[in-house]
Parts: C-alpha cells; structure tokens; sequence
C-alpha cells in the first residue's frame, strides 16, 4: 500500500497542541473555535458483563469485542448469531477435558511417582537441547549454564533433587516439545520416538503441575516462581482459540502473589543475602514478570496487576548468558547496544509497554476523561520512546535462507524489531481511539483520526502477509497459522476498529457530511476503499484460520464482517483498485502517511507531521525463527 504525496507540511506537535490548525476539511457541523477541551467526546461504554449457565466473564469498554458490539450496524449480528454462540460456549464449556490445571482438583503423588515418567537421559537432552536452541524466554527465566549443571547433578542424583525444580525440567521438556509440534521436520522426528507427542504434552504438563503441588508452590520455595512461569507459557502455547487464555489469565494473578511474597518486587542488592549472581536472575525473571503484566492487561483491557510504583527491581544489565556465573563477586560492565542480548531486548520491551500501561490507565479510567493536550503529551512520550529503541534492532538485509544456523542472529532481531513496532501501533490505536470517529467532523481530531486508522491498517497488511507466509509454500509455512496466536489480539483489535469506521462510511447518518475539497474528497474514498478491501483480507484470513470453526470469538468477527462488507458493497464501497501487499512482516517505522492528499492543501488539524517518504511496506526479512522465539 503506498502513501500519497503530501504537498505542504503538516502543523507540528506544538502547533497541535497550542490550538493552531490548518486549513482544511470541515462541515456545518465543526465547532468553530472549540478548543480541545470544550469538545465533550461520547465516554467509552461500561463494557459488558456475559452471563451464562458456565461463565461469566467481563469485557472493558476498549476490548475488541466491546467496540464490535457498540457498531449499530451489527446489531442483528449480536442480536441473533451472538445469542447461538453463547449457546455454543455452554456446551463446548461443558465439554471441556477435566486435565489437572493448576487450581483445580489433583491427584496426590509422590516423588518416585513424578520421576518414573522421566524419558530416557539421551531423549531428555535431545528436548532440553530443543528448548534452549529454538527459543529465547527460557534463557531469560533460566539461566542455562547454571542448569546445565543442575541437569547433571540431577542424573547423578535425582531423589535429593528439589522436586519444584524437577517440574522446572518437566516443563522445559514439555515446551521442547510443543515447539517441535510447529515443525514438520522436527515433529516427524519427534515422532519415531514417541507415536503420539500429544500424549507427552500431557504427561509432561501433568507432571509439572504435580512437581508444584508436592513442593508447595504457594510457599515460593526455590525455582517455584520461574516454574510457573514456565507452566504459564506452555498453557497460553497449548491453547487455540482467543477465550481459552481465560485461564492462564487467572493463574498469572496467583503467579503475581507469590512472586510479591518471593520479594522479586524488591531489588537483590537491597538484601546482604542475595548475591550479585542472584541478584541479577531475579532481575531477570521480574523483567519478563512485569512484561507479560503489561501485555495481558493491554491484549484483555484489564487492569495491570503489578504497580510499579512499589517496586524498585532494576532493569537487567547488558549481558550475556556467558557474563553470568555463580560465584562472581561483582557484575562485569554492560556490552554495546550493537550486542543485541536477551535482557536489552526486554528491557526495550518493558520500556515500550509501561508507556502502553499508561495510555491504558488514562482511556480506561472511570473517574475521569483525559485532555486532548494530555492524549498528545503521550503520544509524543509513546514515539519518541519507540524512535530511540528502535533503531538498535532494525534488521539488516538477510538471505531468503535466514533460518539457517549461520543466520539465527538476524532472525532474533527481525522478531524483536516486528514485536516493537506491533507494540507501538497497537498503542497509538488505544490512544487515538476514542479520536477516530470525532476527526471525521472535527478538523483538531485529524491527526488522532489518520494515526490510529494508518495503524490498524498496518497491523492488517501484515496479517494478510503472515496469513500467505504461513500456508503450504510459504515462507514461514512451517510454523503454522498457530504460531500466530500470541498476535490474535491484536488483528481481532485492529479489524473491530476499521469495522467501526466502515459502518461510519456506510451509516445514513454521514451522508451529510461533505468533504471542504475535491481533493479532500478523493483522498477520503481512497482511505474508505483501503479500509475495505484491509477488512476484506482480514475477512478471508479468518474465514480461513483453523479458529474459525473453534473459536466463538473468530466466528463473531466472521460473521461480523461479512454483514458489513456486504452493505458496503451495496453502497459502492471499494471501488479503487488496491495492490495487495507483496513483502513479509517485518513493520516499518512508524513514518507512513497514506492518508495525506496529493495536491496543494494539507489536511486541516494535523499535528505531528508524517512524513510520506516511507510507505506501509513491509520488509523481507525472514523472521520468527521457531515460535519460541516470539518474545512474550
């Protein structure tokens, strides 16, 4: 999708927010002279609360599927098919497997029990091998030199073993496996030792849930925060449809709690028992604890459950796995920037998702409705942040054949730089927001309009590529459309929110509106033309995704679009023809501005200016190598 011109220069963040505008579009029904804060915007709903015989379940008024259900457009959908897959969700509920979760009913057993399932010494290295070379958050969570020699001891002896750490093992098997299952090759050779991985997916998470039950997780005895952790990730790989992570949702409060109780809150060298080794691995471990904090509140519209106002844990140091060792008296200094190590990376992460956890905090609040000056402080805090990032992880030209062994590097960056940026446009969507609809009409709400409909026409384009780069013959086809499914939230966002402003386009109520130009008006059916034929690609992705028979949510979206690309077809919608995107995912800097109108007029009310010198398009980078590798 390539970006029109744009002849005059846009106002700057500081014209925007002293008040000055441009001369642009308006309508009868612009209020001339509003200032930002004397334009009162309709309050986010209350969300909705679901009930049925099984559930109950609670969704905020900037989920996804509360933006779907506020379109008027698809009240026959929520009014008829809603009402069939709530009737679905009590039957499926009630055919759920009775498997151990880590809440529920157990059966108790003892240590010999838990290690008569351990696989043979060669096969149990095979799968630690397979966890530690195919994915990076382990590393993170355990720090594999120092297991490693824990690994040996554990076969010399395993009965004076800690038995919370044997379920560390088992659930570093159990993930060892997972991943081997996203790989053809691998899960065939996967297979000629074991005829049914499914079964050791089982046996392995059973085990681990029976490791920490036996050694009384709750206690947070030694290795029981990092073997949560670990469990947590395997449940959140081991689902298939978006409400299904209900339940590790759940367990990630408890997780919190025993973390708090365990003082990973509190930095190691406040204590004069916590070595700097030690020190350091908490670090660690809280730095991924606070990530996925932030990321399920932003994917759920929840409220985080870490405040970071108690804590005082500091960021990881620069280092590599091979900078750390036990009995080390004092930490070495952090490597270069250019050294792209786990720990920077999730520092750069953290760093992205606390600014999230702040927009999250200031739409989402009850008590009171942000300024539009407070909504472009922000932005600006949110892009500048992501600019000074960035840039370390841009990926460098690779071969197509970047999954080789010689290439790894480059694929982790490309990995790391897609989650950036899929970070960023997915928060500058939950900042402008509330914005999108009142910029159609209201010149000082352009650039809130044109930021969030440019970024969930990103995150789409890059659904439809990674959707044709994980089928049979694509790049990434051995990966599957399952290894997406840690990004599911973010397409389902990013399609409710081009949903919305379609029906806006399609609604009678806009017919009044008319555009100040010709320009102005060409530019406004070329961006509702994109926005169609987006929506239509997502419509296939899903219609064609393995969650579409599964997935209640998948099925409403379905059913979602297709009733409104239908009437926007009825309504001459999509007639500009639109070349589909032709490079893998890897998202560009956030520089595009396909919403800019070639001719001698700028758009009225812009603010930060976008430069249009870098289209939406993405770059071929080969990435996701393996889905451990993806960085939550």
């Amino acid at each position: 999708m390539g970006a029109l011109k744009q002849a005059n220069p846009a106002t700057t963040l500081d014209d925007a927010m002293s008040g000055s505008q441009t001369a642009g579009p308006s309508s009868e029904n612009d209020e001339e002279g509003a200032s930002y804060e004397e334009l009162a915007l309709d309050p986010d709903s209350a969300g909705y609360i679901q009930l049925s015989h099984s559930q109950t379940t609670y969704v905020g008024g900037g989920h996804w599927m509360s933006i779907l259900r506020n379109i008027p457009e698809l009240a026959d959908v929520f009014g008829s098919d809603f009402r069939l897959l709530d009737k679905d969700a009590d039957m499926s509920a009630e055919g759920e497997d009775d498997e151990l979760d880590l809440m529920g009913y157990h059966e108790r057993v003892d240590r010999q029990h838990i290690l008569n399932a351990l696989p043979p010494k060669d096969f149990a290295d095979s799968l630690v091998a397979v966890c530690f070379t195919n994915t990076n958050n382990e590393a993170m969570i355990v720090h594999p030199p120092t297991f490693r020699k824990e690994y040996e001891r554990f076969w010399a002896d395993p009965t004076s073993t800690p038995i919370i750490w044997v379920g560390l093992l088992f659930a570093l098997m159990c993930l060892a496996v997972q991943y081997q299952q996203y790989s053809p090759e691998e899960a065939r050779r996967l297979q000629v030792i074991e005829s049914d991985p499914e079964n050791l997916v089982r046996l392995y998470r059973t085990r681990t849930i029976q490791c920490l039950i036996l050694g009384k997780y709750s206690n947070a005895p030694p290795y029981a925060v990092e073997t949560i952790l670990l469990y947590l990730l395997m449940e959140t790989l081991g689902r298939q449809s978006t409400q299904n992570l209900d339940g590790p949702l759940i367990q990630w409060g408890n997780l919190v709690r025993i973390a708090f109780k365990a003082g990973y809150h509190r930095d190691g060298s406040n204590f004069p028992g916590i070595s700097c080794f030690q020190a350091e691995r908490r670090r660690r471990v809280w730095a991924i604890l606070v990530g996925w904090d932030l990321y399920l509140s932003m994917q759920f519209a929840l409220p985080s459950m870490i405040n970071l106002s108690l804590c005082d844990t500091k960021e990881p140091r620069n280092l590599g796995d091979e900078d750390l060792y036990e009995h080390m008296v004092e930490l070495p200094p952090p490597r270069a920037n250019s050294a792209h190590t786990l720990p920077q990376f999730h520092v750069a992460k953290n760093q992205l998702l606390e600014i999230f956890g702040r927009i999250n905090d200031l739409t989402t609040s009850v008590k009171s409705s942000p300024s539009y000056t407070e909504i472009l402080k922000l932005d600006a805090t949110l892009t500048n942040t992501y600019e000074s990032i960035i840039s370390v992880w841009q990926p460098q030209h690779q071969p197509q054949d970047s999954m080789s062994t010689s290439s790894r590097a480059a694929p982790f960056i490309s990995v790391a730089y897609t989650f950036l940026a899929f970070s960023y446009y997915r928060a500058r969507i939950a900042l402008h927001r509330k914005y999108i609809a009142p910029g159609r009409k209201h010149k000082q709400f352009t650039y809130s309009r044109k930021v969030g409909i440019e970024a969930a026409l990103t995150i789409l384009q890059h659904q439809w590529v990674l959707y044709l780069e994980t089928r049979v013959g694509g790049q990434l086809c051995r990966h599957g459309w399952k290894f997406l499914v840690l990004l599911i939230q973010d397409f389902l966002y990013a399609t409710a929110i081009l949903c919305a402003e379609l029906a806006e386009e399609i609604s009678p109520t806009d017919l009044g509106w008319a555009p100040a130009s010709e320009d102005v008006g060409n530019a406004s059916n070329q961006m509702r033309d994109r926005v169609f034929h987006a929506l239509s690609s997502a419509y296939i992705v899903w219609l064609q995704s393995k969650e579409s028979e599964s997935s209640r949510e998948v099925k409403l979206v379905v059913a979602s679009l297709k009733h409104l690309l239908s009437r926007a077809q009825e309504a001459g919608v999509g007639q500009t023809t639109m070349i589909a995107p032709t490079a893998p995912a890897v998202l560009p800097k956030p520089s595009a501005d396909a919403y800019a109108v070639e001719s001698g007029s700028t758009l009225a009310g812009q603010a930060p200016s976008l430069s249009a010198s870098a289209a939406a398009t993405p770059q071929s980078d080969g990435i996701y190598w393996g889905i451990g590798h993806f960085p939550i």
